[in-house]
């Protein structure tokens, strides 16, 4: 196989294109309808109270199904989840247009949130079979710079989605020609999907073997070997808290621009827009040249830069002297900037050794593992640091996050260089080719 491991190497692999032109559209329609779904709630109830009840509706069923796709992912073939997954959402999104048209008052709104979650349960299952394909098509020596360019994807896509495509197809379209827009987009992410090479499924079931008993025993094995490999507890302990405290900034960051920085809420996304710039930079970074360390080494650093970020972030929101000759804006953006860097040289190695150090009959549950805890930890985070910076303070409690954070650096760093792991982990090339008899890479 060729050392090139630029981004145009990895695009020139066909199949890997389709892959990742169909997680733009795929993405991109995602963003946009959290952002239609939240605007269609406040626009019918004016209430907070019914807006939380939306985010729920699409967070919960990461919680209650990641470990039950993570089986599914691992007993079909990808190829045919990712279809049947993206077949449906085209038909729940285009029930907003249908239901808009045809309900009012309280059935309306519960038609919505019923759907609403029926949509994040059906997305559970595609986000594993898409991130265990990754590998099957681009091999290990690729593999690095697949995930760099499929994070690099995901950061464009939340700001394509949510701050352009979604917003402009409301003006436009109004709210149904919104959902009409997104369901067209998942419609053509099906059309790319259905050109993938078929693939094998990879677990079969023995004739007379209980359904239910079987996934019980697959489900405690991928359990298993997640908490017997230790690369992979590291992993999973540094993207969990990565995820958590990228939607805890999310959340806290119109406060913290009023309350802390003295500027209207709606500014917050000048202040913290240099997040997504550093996610960009970093993320080009890692991809070309990450290779070159270790995966372990890469992350446990990335999350101690993180945590000294945030503690930046917490200084910041204290009147000290230093205030008085540093401005204080400029220097908020520079930690967004840096926070958004670190978060990705987090991620993308992380992510990369998920996939590296889990056999294929296994990557799906590994995968799905890594989503049910980053959900599991971050739903009760985020409310517990809402309530309790509304009580005494924003800075106060991101320094008890930093506190925290503090813990787990010190931990995960002292493993990943204690444990040295070998690079190549336990992928094996043949069997991309095993899966996939025509990948098309060059």
């Amino acid at each position: 196989m060729s050392q090139d491991r630029t981004f145009a190497a990895v695009v020139r692999n066909r199949n890997f294109f389709v892959l990742w032109m169909a997680q733009i559209l795929s993405q991109t329609a995602q963003n946009g309808i959290h952002f239609v779904q939240l605007v269609l709630i406040e626009t019918l109830t004016r209430s907070t109270a019914h807006m939380a009840v939306m985010i729920l509706s699409f967070s919960l069923p990461a919680v209650l199904l990641s470990s039950v796709a993570g089986i599914a992912v691992d007993r079909l073939s990808n190829k045919r989840v990712m279809l049947a997954s993206n077949a449906i959402r085209v038909l729940t999104v285009t029930t907003y247009i249908v239901v808009l048209n045809q309900l009012g008052g309280w059935s309306l709104l519960m038609v919505i949130y019923a759907v609403t979650f029926i949509s994040s349960a059906v997305g559970q299952f595609f986000a594993p079979a898409e991130a265990t394909t990754i590998p099957l098509l681009v091999g290990e020596e690729r593999l690095l710079t697949a995930n760099a360019l499929f994070n690099l994807t995901l950061v464009a896509t939340q700001v394509v989605g949510l701050v352009i495509v979604a917003p402009l197809t409301i003006k436009v379209l109004g709210i149904k020609g919104a959902f009409g827009t997104m369901a067209l987009m998942y419609l053509g992410a099906s059309i790319l999907l259905s050109r993938l090479p078929r693939d094998k499924p990879k677990l079969i079931v023995e004739a007379g073997a209980s359904m239910v008993r079987t996934a019980w025993e697959e489900l405690r094995e991928g359990w298993r070997y997640v908490a017997s490999n230790r690369p992979i507890l590291i992993a999973l302990s540094q993207l969990t808290m990565t995820t958590s405290l990228l939607m805890m900034m999310a959340m806290i960051a119109p406060g913290y621009a009023s309350r802390v920085l003295g500027m209207m809420p709606e500014d917050a996304i000048l202040v913290f827009a240099p997040a997504g710039v550093g996610m960009l930079v970093n993320t080009f970074l890692v991809g070309r040249f990450g290779y070159k360390f270790r995966r372990e080494v890469m992350s446990s650093l990335g999350f101690s830069a993180m945590v000294v970020t945030l503690f930046g972030f917490g200084l910041a929101g204290f009147d000290l002297p230093v205030w008085a000759m540093i401005p204080r804006v400029p220097t908020v953006m520079f930690l967004s900037f840096s926070l958004g860097a670190a978060i990705s040289l987090v991620v993308i190695p992380s992510e990369t050794l998920l996939q590296e150090k889990s056999p294929p009959e296994l990557r799906g549950r590994v995968i799905a593992v890594y989503f049910l805890l980053a959900n599991l930890v971050a739903i009760p985070v985020m409310l517990m640091v809402g309530t309790t910076a509304d009580q005494i303070g924003i800075p106060q409690v991101i320094m008890g996050v930093v506190l925290l954070l503090v813990v787990i650096a010190a931990t995960t760093t002292y493993q990943a260089f204690k444990f040295r792991t070998v690079a190549g982990g336990i992928f094996d090339a043949g069997t991309a080719i095993e899966y996939y008899s025509h990948s098309g890479d060059d």
